[in-house]
């Protein structure tokens, strides 16, 4: 009888541990039924209303009994699964392997890409592409959503792969600064300019748990896009990062982006920028600055982020363009309980509980409002 009630306490705990279990996931960032913690915020009143819409519309969807699910191999025609799936919509579900991406994949309403293991199944792109300011030449993407809804890359690595030699940084976080690395141009191949994910005029789309790897240029790019989620991806290195506008990790022109609990190192920037608006940036960590680069509309929350800037690279935590060669960011760009250390002296700056506005106008400091938060000296 003692070894029956052991047993049924047991059951008891387990049961409740994947209730609670299962609630948290259901509650995470990006989810359905989520809302954003909006606690010392209620002073921005133009603001806080519209952050809570950020991200995919209801949430990202879960794979249930009634989605339509189907399977690849390595060496299947990806392009031809997706238009299929798109006729129904669905899951394909990519088993372990690599698969060679020698032109452009377009994903269509409705179709998910998803990994059966994030490490094992890896997407190795061989495009490349001139530079786009080169006449005659146009933006090359590896994995694009253009013009489509409710569509999603999930749970793989996408690893650019057509040149036989690394992208050039320092291994070392302490590496001493170079200009090198981010102010003349890869020379070794001038070929390399790939977008590895790139979203356009599209809406409720979304990248979660995915490597995006060694990207051609902009590992992430979303363009004239509303209502984007991505989410828990680890994003490291690129080719190209010098100055011209290439290696960012992309918010242009586009509304209610959520980007949460990304990791994102050794590319030119996290940058938000000509015009868009109501973005969320919450609980990632960067080793790259967060950059509001060129005339942003302001209305931007950076929340819960650690920023951390390795001695080489070029800017500190929070920064923004050039007056001369791009517009200030908008007003009410807000930042709230982050944590950012400054590679000029290492020293950690934590925000709690205190809202800093990244100044609109040129002449003002980067950091504004309140408290004594100064990221440049």
């Amino acid at each position: 009888m003692k070894k029956l009630n052991i047993i049924s306490k047991i059951f008891i705990i387990l049961f409740f541990s994947l209730v609670l279990s299962a609630s948290a996931q259901t509650n995470a960032i990006g989810d359905k039924g989520f809302t954003l913690d909006t606690t010392g915020l209620s002073s921005i009143n133009v603001c806080v209303s519209e952050w809570q819409k950020a991200g995919v519309e209801g949430g990202i969807p879960s794979i249930n009994a009634q989605t339509k699910i189907y399977k690849a191999k390595p060496g299947c025609n990806l392009q031809k699964l997706i238009d299929k799936a798109a006729r129904t919509g669905g899951v394909i579900l990519l088993s372990n392997g690599d698969y060679f991406v020698n032109e452009s994949i377009y994903l269509k309403n409705g179709v998910v890409l998803r990994g059966e293991s994030k490490n094992g199944v890896r997407l190795l792109v061989k495009l490349k592409g001139q530079f786009w300011q080169v006449k005659g030449s146009k933006r090359v993407g590896a994995l694009l959503m253009h013009g489509v809804e409710r569509a999603g890359i999930e749970n793989l690595t996408i690893k650019y792969d057509a040149v036989s030699f690394e992208p050039y940084n320092p291994d070392s976080f302490d590496a001493p600064w170079k200009i090198d690395v981010f102010h003349k141009p890869e020379l070794r191949d001038t070929c390399l300019f790939v977008e590895q994910v790139w979203i356009h005029q599209s809406r409720n789309c979304w990248v979660q748990d995915c490597r995006i790897l060694w990207a051609g240029s902009d590992p992430i790019r979303i363009t004239l896009s509303d209502h984007i989620t991505c989410r828990r991806n680890y994003i490291d290195r690129c080719y190209n990062k010098n100055d011209g506008g290439m290696g960012y990790y992309n918010i242009s022109n586009s509304r209610y982006v959520l980007v949460a609990n990304d990791t994102v190192r050794r590319i030119r920037h996290f940058a938000i920028q000509n015009y868009s608006k109501f973005n969320v940036i919450i609980n990632n960590y960067f080793e790259v600055d967060i950059n509001f680069h060129d005339g942003d509309s302001g209305c931007n929350l950076i929340m819960g982020n650690t920023v951390r800037i390795p001695q080489w690279h070029s800017w500190n935590p929070i920064a923004r363009g050039v007056p001369e060669q791009h517009l200030p960011p908008g007003k009410f760009n807000i930042l709230l309980n982050n944590e950012f250390q400054d590679k000029s002296n290492q020293k950690i700056y934590s925000q709690r509980d205190v809202i800093y506005e990244v100044g609109y106008s040129w002449d003002l400091p980067i950091v504004v409002v309140c408290g004594s938060l100064n990221l440049h000296k």
